[in-house]
């Protein structure tokens, strides 16, 4: 069980030059730490625009930054022209940064030297490195024990305000007179579809059935049993890798420090 506490310390201080992206500092200039790594006010000043792009909670992303960059701690491998240039398109996208002036002013305010902004790529570069080999460390393991979640699913179904007798779904124009439904299409990893369709058999109709705060009625057209080919590998891993931040993060000591 993860171990969080909440800390109120002062002074903080601001970020400034040498500040953006440096890991040592002062008890008084850190935010979390989690475990033996502490994140400054600074760096994560630096990492809020990025991190919030992504659709979950900040405060999850900081720790599970501070748990990445842990790994990378002792990595001292050169990083090759290609990481490092992945890892700057990457956050130029992430943040909507479409050219070389957009960076630079970025840049400036953050109050970020040259030097200081090659760190903090370099940094996502480490952690990009460390996810893609330990995400393709766990993936074989993974795929062997949640093989059904990785087959190719071929589904229709449809999400509606009200019940829908399943056999409509094998001739959508029983659909028109039903408001508020919303259908669905296509190919998908089962662990991907909503929870009620994801290991039901070839041509097997389901429900309707409560689903969230509608009614779910689903047809399964076709299911491919996977393989492990590259792409269902990668699809593993990545579901691997998430486990494995979940389960270091339960396992962590994590103490906040507020302003």
């Amino acid at each position: 069980m993860t171990a969080e506490r909440v800390q109120h310390v002062s002074p903080v201080r601001w970020p400034g030059d040498g500040d953006a992206v440096h890991a040592g500092h002062s008890p008084d200039d850190c935010l979390v730490r989690v475990d033996d790594v502490h994140l400054s006010v600074a760096e994560a000043v630096t990492m809020v625009r990025h991190l919030s792009q992504r659709g979950r909670g900040l405060r999850d992303e900081l720790v599970e930054h501070c748990l990445i960059k842990a790994e990378t701690l002792d990595d001292h491998e050169p990083l090759t022209e290609a990481e490092l240039r992945s890892a700057a398109e990457e956050f130029r996208h992430a943040i909507g940064l479409r050219d070389r002036a957009a960076t630079l002013a970025w840049v400036a305010e953050m109050g970020m030297s040259g030097g200081q902004f090659e760190e903090f790529i370099a940094g996502i570069a480490r952690r990009c490195r460390f996810r893609l080999r330990k995400s393709a460390e766990l993936a074989a393991t993974y795929l062997d024990t949640h093989r059904p979640d990785f087959d190719r699913v071929r589904a229709l179904w449809v999400t509606s305000s009200h019940p829908i007798h399943g056999e409509l779904l094998r001739g959508l124009g029983g659909l028109l007179g039903c408001a508020e439904a919303s259908v669905t299409l296509g190919e998908h990893r089962a662990h991907t579809l909503p929870a009620p369709l994801r290991h039901a058999p070839r041509d097997t109709l389901i429900g309707p059935v409560r689903h969230s705060d509608a009614y779910l009625t689903g047809l399964i057209l076709e299911r491919h049993p996977a393989t492990p080919d590259e792409a269902t590998l990668t699809a593993a891993g990545s579901a691997a890798f998430t486990e494995w931040l979940t389960d270091r993060r339960r396992q962590a000591s994590i103490e906040w420090h507020w302003l």
